[in-house]
């Protein structure tokens, strides 16, 4: 089983070697990415490392594959950090989006990118980092990462734990794969009853096993007091009194039918204000462009912060183009839509804007 997922494995990258080299040298910035695919990391990441080291701190490698992951594990690493104090901590991520958003939460020199699952990298990273303790969160199961950390001595841990049914067909490529790997995990944290029962028939010990909760029930939203609110607004020039409908993390698709419900509520409602977080953030070119084709005005986050733009462009819709503003923006929303919904994800999470008293839509 490990022997036919490696060969599947090296024979991908093999072949989008050349792409990815190509694509590293007319644009420079994905190089650093490339690098640390391949678990080169930078200075400021060794020299953290080396200085917890130095330190004697055990050290906990945290794995959360996207925004929404770093988001929800803030508390969890608020509490280790109060109840292990002599730990320190990196955060590994699948997404340059996530990488942004822990770099802002945590500090660059704590955060590096998912490195390739195949054997000598995942060994090698292994060996570097050699942390007590890894806690994967909801469902990233690297087999050949698992193994490599289980055999430095690492306890593993899932929490969050839920079964993604395409996750479920690409294992089913390489059977017993999937039982292997979840049985090199020393616990396995459940978010409920059904998804317990589902590990529990891939022939996973039942002792290793418990219903914990979801992590996402324990988010740390910040409270928005009045004048919280008027800022964000007026740095969006957002009349005092506009209604404003925020819709997040909106996937292909769903920004169209969003966009055709705002023509026709703007009919009625002439003071209606859309702003609209993509979850990829790469995405904001493509929805202007989607937005311009409905004859709207849309203009991004980041043009209208800059002062000579504020006030003078009539805009009509604003596209998120930053990280990690979505939930502040919840709070100043008359109504919200949570994307994901409409789209073959299954949503995102609701709580966001339920936390400021906001009525949400979803599909």
């Amino acid at each position: 089983m490990f022997m036919l997922y490696n060969l599947v494995v090296h024979v991908l990258v093999l072949c989008l070697l050349p792409l990815a080299l190509l694509i590293s040298l007319l644009k420079p910035n994905i190089s650093r990415e490339i690098m640390e695919r391949l678990g080169l990391y930078s200075k400021e990441f060794a020299d953290y490392l080396h200085a917890l080291k130095q330190a004697k701190k055990d050290i906990i490698w945290l794995n959360a594959a996207s925004v929404g992951e770093i988001i929800m594990v803030q508390p969890l690493i608020k509490e280790l950090g109060e109840r292990y104090p002599n730990s320190g901590y990196i955060v590994v991520t699948n997404s340059c989006s996530g990488q942004q958003m822990a770099n802002k939460l945590f500090g660059a020199e704590k955060v590096i990118l998912q490195p390739l699952d195949l054997p000598g990298i995942a060994r090698r990273v292994a060996r570097k980092v050699k942390p007590k303790l890894t806690i994967v969160v909801e469902f990233e199961m690297w087999p050949n990462i698992i193994q490599a950390l289980s055999k430095v001595g690492s306890k593993v841990v899932l929490i969050n734990g839920a079964m993604d049914n395409k996750i479920l067909k690409y294992y089913r490529l390489f059977p017993g794969l999937l039982k292997a790997t979840l049985n090199k995990l020393d616990f396995l944290g459940m978010k409920n009853e059904t998804e317990k029962k589902i590990v529990d028939s891939l022939g996973v010990k039942p002792s290793k096993i418990r219903v914990t909760g979801d992590l996402k029930y324990d988010g740390s939203f910040k409270v928005m007091c009045k004048d919280d609110k008027k800022a964000i607004k007026d740095s969006l020039d957002i009349p005092e009194n506009a209604i404003v409908l925020v819709a997040g993390s909106t996937h292909p698709g769903e920004e169209e039918i969003i966009f055709k419900v705002y023509i026709e509520l703007k009919e009625e409602f002439k003071d209606l204000v859309l702003i609209i977080a993509p979850r990829q953030i790469e995405r904001v070119a493509e929805i202007r462009q989607l937005g311009e084709g409905y004859s709207l005005k849309p203009v991004e986050r980041t043009r209208l912060a800059a002062k000579d733009f504020k006030g003078t462009l009539g805009y009509e819709v604003v596209i998120l183009d930053t990280i990690g503003e979505l939930v502040d923006l919840y709070s100043i929303s008359t109504i919200a839509f949570v994307g994901g919904s409409f789209a073959k994800i299954g949503g995102h999470n609701l709580l966001e804007p339920v936390f400021y008293g906001k009525p949400v839509l979803f599909g």
